[in-house]
């Protein structure tokens, strides 16, 4: 299964240097669970988000549910999908620059779509699209 390879998509949150950081064991463990879940609640399918992973954004719903449902499990974003900074940055792994996390962070959580699966779409793509450092199992 892909579940390893989607998990550095679903929560694509680093510091905005060049470089990789690991998430733990207990993060690895409970990513990938949330990712298995929300596959399923939302029909996404490995091949959509191992290609949004990279960077290779579509207007497909089901990844913009599976982003808002991943985001959800994580306690990153509220069922309206309104994004808690101060929880991101406490999931953030050893190695993040926090400080500039959070620059970034601030500036992507005023995106808007129509609605909540669209809003958490849009904070990804923009945290994905100012990071230069990505999360690596």
């Amino acid at each position: 299964m892909n579940t390893y390879l989607v998990v550095c998509f679903a929560f694509a949150v680093a510091g905005i240097n060049a470089g990789s950081v690991h998430l733990t064991g207990a993060q690895k463990d409970k990513a990938a669970q949330n990712v298995v879940e929300c596959m399923k609640e939302t029909g996404t399918k490995a091949d959509v988000v191992a290609e949004v992973k990279k960077g290779h954004f579509t207007d497909d719903e089901n990844i913009k549910k599976f982003t808002l449902c991943f985001f959800e499990k994580a306690g990153v974003v509220d069922h309206d999908g309104k994004l808690n900074v101060e929880a991101a940055l406490a999931k953030l792994p050893t190695g993040v620059d926090k400080a500039e996390a959070k620059k970034l962070l601030e500036d992507c959580k005023n995106k808007k779509g129509k609605d909540a699966a669209d809003t958490a779409y849009e904070i990804f793509k923009c945290y994905h699209a100012g990071t230069k450092t990505h999360i690596l199992l």
